[in-house]
């Protein structure tokens, strides 16, 4: 995993360096963070990467932890954050309302793009399958993720 992590930190670096060679004198680069838990534990799980985009670029990258996609996205807007890490929808939204421009996808260990969502119920349901969710009796109560997340909340 932190082999994955570190590649696509080179792969944004070699971006971010491009990005630089054109633009006046950057020294500092906000990093866009979805805040899925405190951002203190999330820090650690980001510094590696974050370190390996401030030794590729020779800059500063500070980490902008926002609550949901819609905080990164308007952060992008604002230009209080020039990097993020997104999803296909809130991608899509930041390249339509904050000028963002998509520049790299990570992949698994074999090269193939894509994720998978999950459905989780508690260790002790009944609920055991997705033809047991599928077969309520409209008594339950579904979990939506962040209106802007492609596998939370728009394909499903």
């Amino acid at each position: 995993m932190l082999k994955k992590t570190l590649i696509a930190a080179i792969m944004a670096a070699g971006a971010l360096t491009a990005t630089v060679a054109s633009a006046e004198e950057m020294k500092e680069v906000n990093f866009g963070i979805i805040s899925t838990e405190s951002s203190a534990n999330l820090k650690s799980t980001w510094d590696p990467f974050l370190a390996a985009m401030e030794k590729g670029t020779g800059l500063k990258i500070n980490a902008f932890f926002a609550p949901d996609y819609a905080g990164v996205i308007e952060g992008m807007r604002f230009d209080k954050v020039q990097v993020a890490w997104f999803g296909n929808k809130s991608a899509m939204e930041a390249v339509d309302r904050s000028g963002g421009e998509v520049f790299a996808q990570t992949v698994d260990g074999d090269g193939n793009p894509g994720y998978w969502s999950l459905l989780v119920t508690h260790k002790d349901s009944p609920l055991n399958t997705v033809e047991d969710v599928l077969k309520c009796d409209g008594s339950l109560n579904f979990g939506i993720g962040d209106p802007n997340s492609t596998s939370g909340f728009l394909v499903p």
